[in-house]
């Protein structure tokens, strides 16, 4: 057992304050992440002509409970990973605050019960969806990442399956323009997503063993790759009203106004993207605008 072990002995054995608990459960299950994946699940049954019910919950629920479950497991698959970079150092496994039996509980109970919830659904696409998810973030994209540097291209599939979940849970066929716009543009953020907080992270990267994104491609060449897929998905985002999938003329206006001022801070930060600060910056507004188009969505539906 390590001395940060020792200082910090598991939360099961020392008596700790409900917020440490708290805190705990957010780090464990990464509640930020799993949030905007429950969303996500919920903006795409809305987007398939779903309402606000009982339905809508359980996909909620689910999606959210599969991402909290996902995010535990990883991090009880990368113990060793974990501890040698800052930016996850202090998660409850490294620290010590949790013995690796009891993450490996918790994302199993957490998984088992977002299941649940969607086999509540009607039809059983919902959840196969879910179980796909599953098995790609923890069984291909996890390993993944320890042979290739570009694990984060086929783990954006993770990202495209929560609004599938929703879309397929409100009725809609799986494989339309529609859903597959949605879908891609989800996969379509993850790659500026991730890269840009390797960005912020290099030292940490070098530090993991893991192969190196910026010893295998020049950092200017692979910000200009980066670019490219930041205005991809920008051209993802004009498209839901090109097609005038947002219902509503004032968020319309509320969406291509917050996409132009988004769109020009990560312009004003991107030919400065080696400057830490500044990836860390563009790493945020990328997640702004994901969240922008999510928020829309949802509140179109609801306004109807």
């Amino acid at each position: 057992m390590s001395n940060q072990q020792l200082k910090n002995p598991p939360l099961e054995q020392s008596g700790v304050s409900f917020s440490s608990v708290l805190h705990t459960a957010r780090q464990l299950l990464r509640v930020e992440l799993s949030t905007m994946v429950a969303l996500s699940a919920l903006a795409g049954y809305l987007f398939a002509g779903g309402r606000l019910q009982v339905n809508s919950l359980l996909v909620t629920a689910g999606a959210g409970l599969l991402a909290a479950g996902c995010s535990a497991l990883n991090q009880w698959q990368e113990q060793d990973l974990d501890q040698r970079m800052e930016r996850t150092c202090l998660r409850p496994l490294p620290t010590g605050r949790l013995t690796p039996q009891t993450a490996l509980v918790v994302a199993s109970s957490a998984i088992s019960s977002g299941a649940l919830l969607l086999l509540l659904l009607p039809g059983s696409q919902s959840l196969l969806l879910g179980i796909l998810a599953v098995i790609w973030y923890n069984a291909i994209y996890t390993p993944l990442k320890r042979h290739t540097p570009f694990a984060a291209i086929p783990g954006a599939i993770c990202g495209a399956l929560p609004p599938l979940i929703g879309w397929t849970a409100a009725g809609g066929m799986l494989f339309t323009q529609k859903s597959l716009i949605l879908a891609g543009t989800l996969f379509v953020w993850q790659i500026p997503h991730t890269w840009l907080l390797l960005c912020c992270y290099r030292d940490d990267l070098k530090n993991s063993g893991l192969p190196d994104l910026f010893e295998t491609i020049a950092t200017d060449k692979l910000l200009k790759i980066n670019n490219c897929w930041v205005m991809s998905l920008f051209l993802c985002y004009l498209l839901f009203p090109t097609f005038s999938y947002i219902a509503s003329p004032a968020l319309v206006y509320i969406y291509l106004a917050g996409l132009f001022m988004v769109f020009l801070a990560i312009i004003k930060v991107a030919s400065d993207s080696e400057n830490r600060a500044a990836a860390r910056r563009a790493f945020h507004l990328i997640n702004i605008s994901m969240a922008l188009l999510l928020t829309v969505l949802i509140l179109d539906r609801l306004l109807i």
